[in-house]
């Protein structure tokens, strides 16, 4: 396996285990939120205040927001290992991106009700100045938030199946190297007489445990 090979694996599995460690953190605010935001509706005096259903909203925007990054990364990480390995890159999650996009510009943009729009482009030049958001649906992004849904209408259990099933491949692979590292060592110790002797002479202190090292209390080691 080359550097560049080892490395795109790296961060596949590691942009894989950040988007399940994200989700789980983007469904706890979730629950929250809709919990607190139920109890605040019947009104009553152990019910939570409003500046509270903000701040809940808020946390939810932006953990939400950095899951979507996340699966962005995950996903290009994906296509460069693909590369590496002369394999066909998988079909690109347009909406992903674009939506990321939309995101990471999001300072550029106009707002109107509850909505990310695009500025007018009067010139060419202007035309990059919200052109993710452009290419959404209606040329808008919602910035609420659904129950089963992320920031754009993004289904979060379909970007959490995409990190579980990259992080199972990378572990499939380094199981299976794993395993044949160990069979190529029993392979090598055949041929090796001093290896043999050694794990003989484990295999024999094991099965005659007066011939182990015992520990005294402290942890010092101990032949009598």
């Amino acid at each position: 396996m080359s550097e560049s090979e080892g490395q795109a694996r790296f961060f596949v599995q590691t942009w894989a285990e950040a988007v399940l460690r994200q989700a789980a953190r983007a469904r706890t605010i979730r629950h929250t939120a809709e919990q607190n935001s139920r109890d605040y509706d019947l009104m009553e005096d152990w019910s939570p205040p409003l500046y509270l259903l903000v701040e809940n909203f808020r946390t939810q925007w932006a953990e939400e927001h950095q899951l979507l990054w996340a699966a962005h990364q995950l996903e290009r990480w994906d296509a460069r290992l693909r590369r590496e390995r002369g394999q066909e890159p998988r079909p690109q999650d347009a909406f992903l991106k674009t939506v990321r996009d939309a995101l990471e510009h999001l300072d550029e943009v106009d707002f109107e009700d509850g909505q990310a729009v695009a500025p007018p482009a009067p010139t060419k030049r202007a035309e990059r100045i919200g052109r993710a958001v452009r290419d959404l649906p209606g040329g808008v992004l919602d910035l609420g938030l659904g129950p089963e849904s992320l920031v754009g209408g993004i289904s979060a259990q379909a970007i959490e199946a995409r990190a579980l099933e990259a992080v199972r491949a990378v572990e499939g692979e380094l199981a299976a190297e794993q395993l044949e590292e160990h069979a190529a060592y029993l392979r090598a110790t055949e041929n090796d007489p001093a290896m043999r002797q050694v794990l003989e002479d484990i295999a024999d202190a094991y099965d005659h445990p007066e011939l182990v090292t015992r520990l005294d209390p402290d942890g010092t080691g101990s032949t009598d």
